[in-house]
C-alpha cells in the first residue's frame, strides 16, 4: 500500500461520523419469558432433562437421603463437599463410611487425587434459569471451579426460590451492573463435545452426569 493511500483510508476512517442511536434498546421481549413458579419448574425440567441432566424436586427434610441415595447408584465413596457446606454435617453423620473431602489445597498438591480418585462433587448454586435450564454458579474458595468441571457426578442444590425465568431476568432483578464475578459458571447439563465428526457426545470430558436438586421448603 502506497503512502498516499494509506492516507487516504486513515482520513476518511478519521473524517467518519458516528451517529448517535436514535431510539434505546427495547428489552420488551425479554420481559415477556417469565413464567410463573410451577411453570418455571416445568420449564427447567424439561430444559435440563433435554440435555441429559437430572432435576429431582424434594423437600428440605429429605435432601440428604436423596442425596445419599444418588451417590450409592453412582457407587461414589470418594466426595468432594465444602466443610462450610450447611448439609455437609448431616450428610457425614448419615454416611460416616463414605470419604467426604474439601477442596483444601492447591490443585498442584493434589491433582492426581482431584483428577482420578474423587467420584462427585456437591456444590451450591446461585441461581436456576427456567429458559435454558442452566445453573448459575460463581465459584469461591471453599468451592473453586474445579469442584464442578472434573469429578464424574456433579450434584447441585438448587433452592426453588433461586429459579428465575431467565438470564435477563436475574441480571436486572439483582442489579449486575457493577463488578462481576469473573468466573461466573452457566451449567446446562453433564460435560458434551461436538468436536469428533460434528456428533454430539457426552460426558467425553468432564462430568459424565449432573444431577440438580430443586430444593422446596
Amino acid at each position: 500500500m502506497t503512502p498516499s493511500a494509506r492516507d487516504t483510508i486513515l482520513n476518511r476512517l478519521r473524517e467518519r461520523i458516528v451517529h448517535p442511536a436514535t431510539t434505546k434498546p427495547d428489552f420488551g421481549v425479554m420481559d415477556t419469558r417469565r413464567w410463573s413458579l410451577e411453570d418455571g419448574i416445568t420449564r427447567f425440567t424439561a430444559q435440563q432433562t433435554s440435555v441429559h441432566g437430572e432435576v429431582h424436586r424434594v423437600n428440605s427434610s429429605g435432601l440428604n437421603q436423596a442425596i445419599l441415595g444418588r451417590l450409592q447408584r453412582a457407587d461414589a465413596t470418594r466426595i468432594l463437599i465444602a466443610p462450610g457446606n450447611p448439609i455437609r454435617p448431616a450428610l457425614e453423620s448419615a454416611a460416616p463410611t463414605l470419604d467426604w473431602q474439601a477442596y483444601d489445597r492447591p490443585v498442584e498438591d493434589w491433582k492426581s487425587e482431584l483428577f482420578h480418585q474423587t467420584d462427585a462433587a456437591i456444590t451450591s448454586c446461585h441461581a436456576g434459569l427456567a429458559e435454558t435450564g442452566s445453573v448459575v454458579v460463581i465459584p469461591s474458595a471453599e468451592e473453586p471451579r474445579l469442584m464442578s468441571l472434573v469429578p464424574p457426578l456433579h450434584i447441585v442444590v438448587l433452592p426453588v426460590n433461586r429459579l428465575f425465568s431467565s438470564w435477563y431476568q436475574l441480571i436486572t432483578e439483582e442489579d449486575w451492573t457493577g463488578p462481576m464475578a469473573t468466573n461466573t459458571l452457566l451449567i446446562s447439563g453433564p460435560s458434551k463435545t461436538a468436536d469428533i465428526e460434528q456428533t454430539l457426545v457426552y460426558g467425553a470430558h468432564g462430568p459424565k452426569a449432573l444431577t440438580v436438586f430443586l430444593v422446596d421448603d
